[in-house]
Formats: structure tokens, sequence, C-alpha cells
């Protein structure tokens, strides 16, 4: 039986592996919060600072309403992040809530998409000049209601479930978000109309672009948000990646270890000493036991006292840079135990081991077999060594 347990002491941050990270799927969302942030950003300072050139700078249009466009989706895509993060804790009911804000945030893409199509057809030619009507204007239409309305109601199912799945860094930051994406702009707009020809002073249209009152792509207000939660979802993988980084550290303890005594102890192999153990080796309780030579004594002398010895792995565990291994050794006494002769009886005794390993190598080997139950086994009695008269 093999049991392996993560323990992140001991290793130092700067050994986890990048490649991992950039295989999480957190890191992914986290990527696309701070793009959607940044894009999302860019385009409602380009819309707010614009002014009149807005609509009659074709270039000036397209650069202004696709990164909003961009970013908008890519902060609201940043919000499967979440998903991932909390479904292995939700129930049936939780589940289909997901779905619920899935779909919507499908449904929102595609209006995102729509948007980017029509202010790529609207700056192109004279079509800006408004020669021409788009191809598909209720098509257009429904992608600006979806620009305009969908946000919260995707952003809404997604604040429950992290608030029930008590993740509540990213619940506090989804209703945050979910507060700034109401469309209080558009509803104020379309409940009470402005007069034909009264505008709003050039300073207060940039305050209202900037706090979100117009949609326009992500706020001052929200982009921070949005990199919070990306941070979280950074902080989530890397914290994942590292334990990935651990579990595959122990697997490969676990197997060189168990390579040791199987093979190294058990078949009697000295080359896997050369390959396992480091020049640094050494065992505390044998002062003579370092290096490579030490641990081949070591084994040689155990196959010259049980020279048919057969070695069975009962046990292992792996605890960060330590393998702790429970074996069961058996033979016949031909070489004397301790100070005794040998005895011709066969025995079947335990042993209990820990091994410190550093990049691969052992560079540690400490425990102790069950002498006492090997003894009883032989027929003999455990007694202080014999010690030489004193002239």
């Amino acid at each position: 039986m093999e049991v392996t347990r993560v323990v992140h002491a001991g290793v130092s941050a700067a050994g986890w592996p990048r490649a991992k990270l950039l295989r999480e799927p957190l890191s992914w969302g986290a990527l696309a919060a701070f793009l959607g942030a940044g894009l999302g950003l860019l385009g409602t300072i380009r819309r707010a600072i614009l002014g009149d050139s807005f609509y009659v700078d074709p270039v000036v249009l397209l650069l202004a309403e696709v990164p909003g466009f961009v970013g908008e989706a890519f902060a609201m895509a940043s919000l499967l992040g979440a998903v991932y993060l909390i479904w292995n804790v939700l129930g049936g009911t939780g589940r289909r809530l997901a779905f619920v804000g899935m779909a919507s945030l499908a449904l929102l893409l595609m209006g995102e998409a729509v948007g980017v199509a029509s202010s790529i057809y609207w700056s192109t030619g004279d079509r800006w000049q408004g020669y021409a009507a788009f191809p598909f204007p209720g098509l257009e239409a429904a992608a600006l209601y979806a620009i305009f309305f969908l946000p919260p109601v995707v952003l809404l199912p997604f604040t429950a479930l992290a608030l029930v799945a008590r993740e509540k860094r990213i619940g506090v930051l989804l209703l945050c978000l979910f507060s700034f994406s109401l469309p209080f702009g558009a509803l104020w707009f379309w409940l009470f109309p402005p007069d034909t020809g009264t505008y709003a002073e050039p300073s207060t249209e940039i305050f209202l672009y900037l706090v979100g009152w117009y949609s326009a792509g992500v706020s001052l207000i929200e982009a921070p948000l949005w990199v919070l939660l990306g941070l979280v979802f950074l902080s989530r993988a890397r914290g994942s990646a590292l334990g990935e980084a651990f579990r595959i550290r122990e697997r490969e303890n676990l197997k060189s270890a168990r390579r040791l005594y199987e093979r190294g102890l058990g078949l009697d192999d000295a080359s896997v000493i050369d390959d396992l153990v480091s020049e640094d080796f050494r065992d505390p309780r044998r002062v003579s036991c370092c290096g490579k030579p030490g641990m081949k004594r070591v084994f040689s002398a155990l196959w010259e006292s049980y020279p048919d010895l057969s070695v069975s792995i009962e046990e292992q565990e792996a605890e960060g840079n330590l393998v702790r291994t429970r074996l069961t050794l058996s033979g016949t006494d031909r070489g004397g135990v301790l100070w005794y002769p040998p005895t011709g009886r066969h025995a079947t005794f335990t042993a209990d081991f820990v091994d410190r390993f550093s990049d691969g190598k052992l560079v540690e080997h400490s425990g102790r077999a069950d002498t006492e139950g090997l003894l009883h086994q032989l027929g003999l009695t455990e007694t202080p060594a014999p010690t030489e008269p004193q002239s």
C-alpha cells in the first residue's frame, strides 16, 4: 500500500515549475480577467475623451469600440474560473444554476462578437457616414440589448454560487461587480430621454463614462475589481501547481525508495546504490556509513548474514522530501546476528526506515529493525555485547 501526503514545507517558491502553472485552468481565468480589465478600460477611456471625433472618424470608432467589446468579453469569460474552482462542491441545484450563468455568458459573448463585427462594418468604406445599413439590423439591436442588460444577469448566479461555496473573497468581488454592472445609465436614458439638442458638458460625459454610467467596456471602478479577481485566481492556480509539483516529487521519491529496497537490497544490486545514493549520504546511527560505499557495506553485510534474503515492502508514505518504508525481511541465519554465531534458523522480521531525498538522490537514511523479534525466532536473547577483559 502506498500513501502519499503533500506537505509544502521545505521547498522554495523558486522551485515550482512555471509550465505547470500555465496548464492550470485558473491561470487562464486570471489572464482573461487581466486582459479584460486592461482592454475594457482602454475602450472606456478612449470613448470618454474622444468627444465628437468619435462620430466622424472611422478609425477612432474602431479603436474605441472594439477594445471595449473585447475587454468586457474577456473579463466576463474569466468567470468560468469561478465555476471551475467551486464545481466539485456544488450539488444538483448549484450546477443547474451554474449552467444558467454559463448560458447567459454565452449569449453575452455572442452579443460582444456582434458588437465587434458591427464596429468593423461601420468603420470601413463610406458606411460610417450612414450611406449603408447593417446587414442584420435585428441582430445588431439584440446584441446592443445583450451588452447593456446581460452582464448583471451573468454575474448574479456566479456571485450566489461563490458565496454558497464559501469562497468569500470571490463572492464579495463578484457582488461588487454585479452592483456596478447594473445598467443605470441605459435605464435612465430610456425612461427619461433627454431633450433633442441637449448635451451634457464634456467633463460630465467623461466622468459618466469612467464610472460606468454608460456601458462602454470596463469602467474605472470595475477594472481594479477584475484585476483583484484575476489575482485570486492566479494565487489559487499557483497553489495548485505547487501542490502538483510536490505530488510529482513525492511520487518520484517513492519510486526511488521502492527501487532501493526491492532491487538494491532485495536483489543485492549495487548499481541501484550508484544511481540513487548521493556522495554526501550519511546514516546518523552508523558513523562509518557514509557515501555510496557505506550503503553498499550495510547491504552486503545483510546478504552475508542471510544469503537467501527476501525483501517485501509492506507500506510506504511520502511526506515532503522524506519517505517512510516498512519492510518485511526473511532469510536463513548463515552469518550470525550481532555478536552471536550463526544459528541456521529461518526468521522473518520487520524494519522501519526513513529516507531523505534531495534532487532525486538519497542523502540520509535512518530507522530500526525488530531485533527483539528476530532474536526470539533464532532462539537467542538480547544481552549486552561482550567486553574485552581489561589488562
